[in-house]
């Protein structure tokens, strides 16, 4: 009896002792995402609601972004552990700048910008082509300007024939006909085309008709969108953190590849969720497609290719937007990642 009781202390030791152990490893992330929670996030709302940060010991925190919350600065000065950046290229710039910032590219969701020129035309109408843009009105964000140009000069257009007007990020002036393209993302602004192209009273400009899109990813200007990025310092300090929560989230992509309706259950309700089930469904529709490549067949999801971050660096040196062209080994890596 004595044995066994003593036997019984040690075996309770361990057990504090690998409880403590357990402990010891939890660790806390905060993500800043880059606009308020919508399905365009859905690998990291996904994980946290199916507890995989959980799984990889972090306590997982979401912020949303909106106007006024930039990630960039908000994870360089530590409020957040981690922050998507809308375009990879803000991290390019944000390290090229006079006053560099410490941020570095870890993983992206989207492998395939969903970036587009969009126009809306006759539903049988054929597939656009880039040269098409000549004589028309191109609608582009404030300082976008520079992606159209490297758009155009991939694709032999003759920027003297094209009209470029400056609009706000909503399509509005498309379906209203004041403009022929509209700069957007194939995954958001084309639902409101298609709900509003589908009403019976719809305006002719868009009554019955269709959306077509010149993805810039396909036409020679390749980017990553919603890129994954933290601080220099974090990468150095804490680098088990960073590998756990990358892969909680390429978990948190898997599962919404290999299971998009019960995802589409899980955002509907997920809190602070802005789109409903009908909107989060055609999302994934879309989406998810443009989650995978040649790249992540091989490689894993969420890896970068430096090919396509040594591109994005030329366009913005060639587009004046950075001071110089800085090597891809600073702004981004795909060390951290969960190797395939």
């Amino acid at each position: 009896m004595k044995i066994m009781s003593r036997l019984a202390v040690v075996v309770a030791g361990i057990a504090g002792l690998a409880a403590s152990a357990a402990e010891a490893q939890q660790m806390t992330a905060v993500t800043q995402l880059g606009w308020l929670r919508i399905g365009e996030y859905a690998p990291i709302l996904v994980a946290e609601a199916k507890g995989f940060f959980k799984d990889e010991g972090i306590d997982h925190k979401t912020v949303d972004g909106g106007p006024g919350k930039k990630p960039i600065p908000i994870v360089a000065v530590g409020q957040a552990q981690f922050g998507l950046a809308t375009q990879g290229m803000q991290i390019i710039s944000a390290r090229a700048a006079r006053d560099p910032v410490d941020v570095v590219a870890i993983g992206t969701l989207f492998q395939q910008a969903p970036s587009s020129y969009i126009s809306i035309t006759e539903a049988d109408a054929p597939p656009s082509k880039p040269k098409d843009m000549e004589g028309k009105n191109v609608g582009v964000q404030a300082e976008t300007e520079f992606v159209f140009k490297a758009f155009a000069k991939k694709n032999n257009i003759d920027l003297s024939k094209v009209k470029v007007t400056f609009v706000k990020a909503t399509v509005e002036p498309l379906m209203a006909g004041q403009i022929d393209y509209f700069s957007g993302w194939v995954i958001n602004q084309t639902f409101q085309i298609e709900t509003e192209a589908a009403k019976p009273d719809a305006p002719a400009t868009i009554k019955g008709k269709s959306w077509r899109a010149l993805r810039l990813a396909e036409w020679g200007v390749p980017t990553y969108t919603d890129v994954i990025f933290t601080s220099g310092d974090m990468l150095k300090k804490n680098p088990e953190l960073v590998r756990r929560y990358l892969k909680a989230v390429q978990r948190g992509m898997q599962y919404v590849i290999d299971h998009p309706d019960e995802s589409v259950d899980i955002l509907a309700k997920f809190p602070g969720q802005i789109e409903d089930a009908k909107k989060l469904a055609w999302r994934f529709k879309l989406q998810n497609p443009l989650f995978q490549s040649d790249d992540t067949r091989k490689n894993g999801l969420l890896w970068m290719n430096p090919a396509t971050w040594e591109q994005m660096v030329e366009f913005l040196k060639d587009g004046e937007q950075i001071p110089r062209a800085i090597p891809v080994a600073e702004v981004m890596t795909d060390a951290f990642l969960p190797k395939k």
